[in-house]
């Protein structure tokens, strides 16, 4: 076995930690950065393993990852819908994202190992601060400007899909601050509960149904799978309530949002805005009439081609057909803003009963983690993924490059973070 020379692999070992710090960094805003990156560990990975002649060593490794026949049968459900659908181009041009998916996952499995888990987190952590200062500075901009609220937290996305990247990161700096990562440096609790102060509020000034669902399953996991920390969650739920009260009191609109969630648009919504509303029905709450009106949609496509749907990306060949006449703003919509809905209409039963197998076993393979290593990795992962899971209710997130990702790096570290450590 040929072993690479000290320099090679003094440069390979700064080459994996700027990957992952790229990667942890800008995992929460840039599909090209964390892209690059997670390719940059893919390259450093194949090449060490390749001067080592462990290349075949690696990719049998990669069937044995866990979640390996999970991934396959959910590539290969997504492969057979394309056969069969509507638009086969479509279908076949979307079906790589599925598989960029699962090469991020195993690449971060067989990449960020211990010794990369501290430099993950404190770049991951940066990131999120970052990510989080540009939206509620935005919403501070607009105050000044405008003496309004009227403008919701966001950035490099929009408010829907920034909220939800911004809770992923709230599970992890939470479950920093009551499980402190190993070799913490002094005063990271200070750190910690001052990014975790700042991303809450953040979600909050979204304004997003989706992540406020998520937000509050983030401690309630926690808080039913620790008994050792209920007492701190406990103290800090109050604390988080306490915020979101007084964001309210000083917001008219988020109060609204929350109080009358119907109504809500009918005093912060431009002219505009009140008559795109006219297309879904006399109420004012456009998005949740939009969204209702996605929902009986996709559920028409289903029942029309309920084994293996329209297939991958369809819905937008079909969806004329299916709703006559423009929704909101849009002739036409390519998501039925429903991950659930989303895979019946276009990888029928076959595809969600593949998605439903993949989710379980990753929340499975958090949970084993937690019990056998109870850190904040384990932590991150475990409080995360239901709130994941129910995100997807009104969005398509595990389509998307931030959220998906930030998910597999939360399931990677809580995997490597257990390593030898497993009874």
């Amino acid at each position: 076995m040929k072993m690479p020379s000290q320099n090679t692999a003094l440069y390979m070992t700064r080459t994996r930690y700027c990957a992952v710090a790229v990667f942890a960094f800008t995992v929460l805003f840039s599909v090209t950065a964390v892209e690059s990156a997670m390719l940059l560990l893919a390259g450093a990975l194949i090449f060490e393993r390749g001067r080592a002649g462990e290349l075949p060593a690696l990719f049998r490794e990669a069937g044995r990852q866990p979640l390996f026949r999970l991934w396959l049968f959910y590539l290969a459900a997504g492969l057979l819908a394309a056969a069969f659908a509507l638009n086969k181009t479509a279908a076949f041009s979307y079906l790589p994202s599925d598989a960029i998916k699962y090469l991020c996952f195993a690449v971060l499995l067989a990449s960020l190992k211990e010794d990369l888990l501290p430099p993950m987190s404190e770049f991951y952590t940066a990131g999120a601060i970052f990510t989080a200062a540009l939206g509620t500075g935005h919403v501070a901009w607009f105050f000044s400007s405008y003496g309004t609220f009227y403008q919701r937290a966001a950035a490099f996305s929009n408010p829907v899909r920034y909220g939800e990247i911004m809770v992923i990161a709230f599970a992890f700096t939470l479950s920093a601050l009551l499980l402190p990562p190993s070799k913490n440096r002094p005063g990271r609790g200070k750190y910690y509960l001052a990014a975790s102060v700042l991303i809450f509020i953040t979600v909050i000034l979204t304004r997003t149904r989706g992540a406020y669902l998520g937000l509050l399953l983030v401690p309630a996991v926690m808080f039913a799978f620790d008994k050792a920390l209920r007492g701190r969650i406990a103290v800090w739920a109050g604390v988080f309530l306490v915020l979101t009260a007084l964001a309210a009191f000083f917001n008219p609109y988020l109060r609204s949002r929350i109080s009358d969630p119907y109504n809500a648009a009918e005093d912060s919504a431009s002219e505009s805005l009140r008559k795109r509303s006219m297309t879904v029905g006399n109420k004012d709450a456009v998005g949740v009439n939009i969204r209702l009106e996605l929902w009986k949609t996709g559920l028409k496509m289903f029942k029309d081609h309920p084994v293996l749907g329209l297939g991958p990306a369809n819905i937008k060949t079909a969806f004329n057909i299916y709703h006559p006449g423009p929704l909101g703003i849009q002739d036409s919509w390519g998501s039925v803003h429903n991950l659930y809905l989303q895979q019946l209409a276009e990888r029928g039963i076959v595809g969600l009963a593949a998605l439903a197998a993949l989710f379980g076993g990753m929340f499975a393979l958090a949970l084993k983690n937690f019990r056998a290593g109870r850190n904040a990795y384990t932590l991150w992962a475990l409080a995360a993924l239901p709130a994941y899971f129910v995100m997807n209710l009104t969005e398509i997130s595990f389509q998307h490059i931030h959220t998906s990702f930030a998910v597999l790096l939360a399931l990677a570290a809580s995997t490597n973070s257990i390593k030898g450590t497993e009874a």
